[in-house]
């Protein structure tokens, strides 16, 4: 998971971060409240799964994947505030999923039981991992200012993600939140007190081969872990799964769009349409999935229903993305279909 959360948090665009970032987190808080409620309560309707368990499924397929959709964005010459707002709404919504997945696992585990208890542990959870990944992002960005050695600073960036994260985890906090939150701090703060142009170079182009090596791992684990059989066998489900995900995320996508201005997420109507199709489900559902303990009930079923998920959006939203773009006029200098 660092690669994966430090990747995207590191070379965000921190200044066009800020300006929709109050937006974007009203629409990560709420939509991932109700993807995870709306694609949970398929399991437990069509396959009599217990609830906690759907919600614990809910938190997993929740996250959006921009890796599929950004690069088509830019390819397509979308405005630049169209892509941060897929990028920051994937990490926010990571963070977010991450820390519901955590709380759903305990309690489909039984290890939690009482209302108090999982509001503790989530609120515990969050705050504690902005808070370690702040400290630590702060920290570890005054120490790369003090050397010079693009070795030294890369493995210091390196040590950060893992570092950030494995710290919260032992702590019982949200290693997922802290390591995006130091990935912020030190793309941001540590590029303006401690790096030079070729170490921001180098850095950039390091994150972003880890995050793609971590993504290929990921479904290269999933192709060696789930049966093909498996996913024949739950296609209905996962059908009922993904248009699940596409109605929540329309419901999300234009209440923002009613309530929030337009400056708070820098988006229109026809980018919002966009927004929603453009929700692809990728690496971080498969990891949540494939990290399921053994003993959890029905967790092969989870994992097939996860995957095909992962694969039919990436199969169908992908490939006509660039067709939607078309027709919605949003491309700038893109050829009419």
């Amino acid at each position: 998971l660092p690669p994966l959360l430090f990747d995207a948090a590191f070379r965000q665009d921190v200044h066009q971060a800020g300006r929709i970032a109050p937006g974007i987190l009203i629409i990560t808080i709420f939509g991932v409240a109700v993807t995870a409620a709306g694609a949970g309560a398929v399991l437990p309707l069509l396959l009599g799964m217990p609830i906690a368990v759907g919600l614990l499924f809910g938190s997993i397929v929740a996250p959006t994947d921009p890796v599929a959709v950004v690069p088509i964005f830019r390819r397509l010459h979308l405005p630049a505030a169209l892509s941060s707002t897929a990028e920051i709404e994937s990490l926010a919504n990571d963070g977010m999923a991450l820390a519901l997945y955590a709380v759903f696992l305990d309690l489909a585990l039984g290890r939690l039981v009482d209302p108090a208890s999982i509001g503790i542990l989530f609120a515990k959870s969050v705050l504690g991992g902005v808070g370690i990944g702040v400290g630590l992002g702060l920290l570890f960005s005054r120490m790369t200012a003090l050397v010079d050695d693009h070795l030294v600073e890369m493995t210091l960036s390196t040590a950060l993600a893992y570092g950030s994260y494995l710290l919260a985890q032992s702590l019982g906090m949200s290693g997922a939140l802290a390591c995006v939150t130091a990935g912020l701090v030190h793309g941001s703060y540590g590029r303006s007190v401690g790096m030079s142009s070729n170490t921001r170079r180098l850095l950039d182009d390091l994150w972003e081969y880890l995050g793609f090596a971590a993504n290929a791992v990921v479904f290269l684990l999933l192709g060696l872990t789930v049966d093909a059989s498996n996913l024949v066998e739950h296609v209905g489900p996962i059908l009922a799964v993904l248009a699940a995900i596409l109605l929540t995320r329309g419901i999300v996508v234009g209440t923002a769009l009613v309530v929030l201005p337009h400056r708070r997420i820098g988006i229109g109507p026809a980018a919002g349409l966009l927004l929603v199709w453009g929700g692809l489900r990728g690496a971080l559902t498969a990891a949540m999935a494939l990290a399921l303990p053994e003993e959890l009930v029905g967790r092969e079923t989870l994992v097939a229903v996860a995957f095909g998920t992962v694969l039919l959006s990436l199969l169908v939203q992908g490939p006509t993305l660039p067709l939607l773009i078309r027709r919605l006029r949003l491309a700038r200098d893109a050829p009419s279909p």
